[in-house]
């Protein structure tokens, strides 16, 4: 799934750190851990907020997570970009499945942005890949607070995932304990999650575009599947890029401000 080149000679920024006038680095603590985060924001606060989740061994400096915060945050929302445990700037969680670790991490990151006084308690979800995954999980379960959701080439089920020896090393670092999926690791208790967008290219070599076609079936109205006919996994020819990012920025306009 997603894979990105993760920072790591950084040090995670001590509190607020602002990267530029609409972007400031945060720390957003979780079990006693500190999450490495970035949050754009928009001319006028404060304003609904999308929380991005990036994809299995990816980070929240993810090309396409850069550019959603940008464009996003220009069309009046908040965008928050974090690292998961292990990931970017964030330092492993000792004694966790990957779904357990993951979970109580956009928990956290939800739970953190409820505080904030640039957020007005209306949260969006958007993930990529496995970040998908956990999203639409965190949907279906918070269905009174998360307003909408897209997904983009989300796997239906993870029980599969099959690290090559590369991903292996990695790993090591991210679960010094030892590498477990946990649970759950399928999409079919999905019900009530609200709305939510699916994007999917059809040449993804990592998910296939089908899994999407399988979650679409379990949700609820409003939904929508958009498959890209020449796109792959990373979403990563510029013009289906800026595509999906256009139809998702119209979904959080139409159900989340």
């Amino acid at each position: 799934m997603d894979q990105t080149d993760s920072p790591t000679d950084a040090g995670l920024p001590d509190s607020r750190h602002p990267l530029s006038d609409t972007c400031t680095e945060l720390v957003i603590e979780a079990d006693g851990m500190d999450l490495s985060a970035v949050v754009h924001l928009p001319g006028r606060v404060p304003a609904p907020v999308i929380i991005c989740s990036h994809g299995f061994l990816s980070s929240r400096e993810s090309p396409k997570f850069l550019a959603i915060g940008e464009e996003m945050s220009k069309a009046g929302f908040c965008v928050l970009r974090f690292d998961y445990s292990g990931n970017g700037y964030t330092p492993p969680r000792p004694a966790m499945s990957q779904m357990e670790a993951r979970r109580h991490d956009l928990e956290a990151a939800i739970g953190f942005t409820l505080k904030q006084s640039w957020s007005n308690g209306r949260i969006g979800l958007l993930g990529s890949s496995l970040g998908g995954f956990v999203s639409l999980l965190a949907a279906n379960e918070r269905r009174e607070l998360i307003r909408a959701t897209v997904s983009w080439a989300a796997p239906f089920d993870i029980s599969k995932i099959d690290p090559d020896p590369e991903q292996i090393e990695k790993l090591r670092a991210i679960f010094p304990d030892g590498f477990t999926l946990g649970s759950p690791t399928d999409l079919g208790t999905l019900r009530d999650t609200g709305p939510v967008l699916l994007i999917h290219g059809q040449l993804d070599e990592v998910v296939p575009w089908k899994d999407s076609v399988r979650i679409y079936e379990r949700l609820n109205d409003p939904k929508t599947l958009l498959l890209m006919r020449t796109a792959d996994h990373r979403i990563s020819d510029d013009s289906w890029r800026k595509r999906a990012i256009q139809t998702s920025l119209e979904w959080f306009l139409t159900y989340l401000i």
